[in-house]
């Protein structure tokens, strides 16, 4: 059997479901996708309360928490799944205790690191710890999800998506219409949110996690650090300077408020952006299996529907955004912000998700494949490149202009990330027929 048959449709009736490729890849993507998307329009309607009902350097501060904890479910990600789904390759099964030990630590470090970041944007103390808590709730609630896709517990992932996104709507959205909304009881409102979402994924989760406490030791993570998860790291590290740039730059330099326009443009491509975050939780085990398995024809067909996945939800939220913008401009403004401003930095961010949609699934394959080492490479530059051009748009031209310089540092990764994969996959296919 290929890696490709495992993530073929059940059998109804003793027929296949669907036998057409295309409606295969429409129902397996539907199917991990209602998670990822109810957290994405949960978030987007949670901006959009946030945006009526609080000045604009509060919302700017609230859509710079997203950005960091959309850091820290990637720094997660690398830290504690990628060795997992290394180990799915090297059959190592001491991998998996160890990672759930290191997973409480990395849980901690991010908190306080949220908390710092914060307190320095200018946020209240105790509303930054209950924010720095709630980041590390998330990303802990996100190495549960990519848990339950290497274990085959979608249906877990699927049900905690659920949970978060409806809890934190209803929410917010009765302290909005009671009029007790504001950046505190936000804060607390989303903390709850990720707390009871870690529930679905029961107590045999749980008992795992408390288990690893006791029975797996810190240090013998290190050399899993040092081979795997530290360039892992690197590269996220790297590619967040690459990818959000603006967001600190700007808000550290101009203030929350100025980030605040920037935030409610990228508000609208959150849909797709939210589904390049989730598809890779997917893609990743299913690419090392068919590595592992040399599959290469498997291994093609996977990264043909990735990008075909990640093209529909581009060309769904672009005309989600178009039709916000021309026929509900009033969902996303109030008083001081530009109708044009808004357009001008919706354009320019969705050609910034485009040419993600482009590289994430290389870059994945990549990942599946532990070249984490020339990875930190092509994210040397590309940071570089984009921290540099970003300040000097920045400071030269003001907030919008900055996002010229994240479209520089992405389309180095495009040109080099596909090159990467292309010469990787010439060389397996030649191995293989040597």
């Amino acid at each position: 059997m290929t890696v490709s048959d495992t993530a073929r449709p059940a059998k109804w009736g003793g027929t296949t479901a669907f036998q057409n490729p295309l409606l295969r890849t429409i129902l397996r993507y539907g199917v991990s996708t209602v998670g990822p998307i109810a957290v994405s329009g949960a978030h987007f309607i949670a901006s959009l309360i946030f945006l009526r009902a609080l000045p604009a350097r509060e919302f700017g501060l609230f859509s710079f928490v997203m950005v960091v904890v959309s850091f820290g479910m990637s720094a997660a990600g690398a830290l504690i799944v990628v060795p997992i789904t290394q180990a799915i390759v090297s059959g190592n099964a001491a991998t998996r205790p160890i990672c759930f030990k290191a997973n409480w630590l990395v849980s901690v470090l991010f908190a306080v690191l949220l908390f710092a970041a914060l307190a320095a944007s200018g946020a209240p103390p105790l509303q930054a710890g209950v924010l720095g808590i709630y980041g590390a709730v998330f990303a802990w609630r996100w190495f549960a999800r990519n848990m339950a896709y290497v274990d085959g517990r979608v249906a877990a992932a699927i049900a905690s998506d659920l949970c978060y996104s409806l809890l934190l709507i209803a929410s917010l959205g009765a302290l909005f219409f009671v009029g007790r909304l504001s950046f505190a009881t936000g804060s607390e409102t989303m903390l709850v949110a990720a707390l009871l979402a870690l529930l679905p994924f029961g107590r045999t989760f749980f008992r795992a996690q408390f288990a690893a406490l006791s029975t797996a030791r810190l240090s013998d993570y290190l050399p899993v650090f040092r081979d795997v998860s530290g360039w892992a790291l690197a590269g996220v590290i790297l590619t967040e300077v690459t990818v959000n740039a603006h967001a600190y730059l700007v808000t550290f330099i101009s203030g929350p408020g100025a980030f605040a326009l920037l935030a409610l443009g990228t508000l609208l491509m959150r849909p797709a952006a939210l589904v390049q975050s989730a598809l890779p939780d997917l893609e990743r085990p299913a690419m090392a299996r068919a590595i592992a398995a040399g599959d290469f024809a498997g291994l093609a067909r996977i990264g043909r529907h990735f990008t075909w996945g990640l093209g529909a939800a581009w060309v769904g939220t672009i005309a989600l955004a178009a039709g916000v913008l021309v026929f509900f401009p009033g969902l996303v403004l109030k008083k001081g912000y530009d109708l044009h401003d808004v357009w001008t930095v919706a354009v320019i961010s969705s050609f910034i998700v485009a040419i993600r949609a482009l590289r994430t699934p290389p870059a994945v394959l990549m990942q599946a494949a532990g070249a984490f080492k020339e990875m930190v490479g092509i994210g040397i530059w590309s940071g570089l490149v984009a921290v540099v051009a970003t300040l000097a748009l920045l400071l030269a031209f003001g907030p919008i202009a900055s996002l010229g310089g994240i479209v520089a540092g992405e389309l180095i990764i495009l040109i080099w990330i596909r090159r990467m994969a292309q010469s990787w996959r010439i060389r397996q296919e030649a191995g293989a027929h040597a």
